[in-house]
């Protein structure tokens, strides 16, 4: 029964600890968040555009040693 008490005494003591922590996270306005979003796909696109240059640089590269 003192096992059973302890576990339910951590888990109450997680909860509180875990609301505590919570109310202190900093949540984005969703202005904000749009303007994070708009970032990420940018950079999305601009990395895929790069990524894709230096693929077909490399396949023309590795076709014109292998032919």
């Amino acid at each position: 029964m003192s096992k059973l008490k302890n576990y339910l005494e951590q888990g109450v003591s997680f909860v509180k600890e875990a609301w505590t922590e919570l109310s202190k996270v900093h949540f984005p306005t969703p202005k904000q968040t749009i303007q994070a979003t708009v970032v990420v796909l940018a950079l999305t696109i601009v990395m895929a555009i790069w990524l894709g240059l230096i693929d077909l640089a490399a396949t023309r590269v590795v076709r014109q040693l292998l032919s």
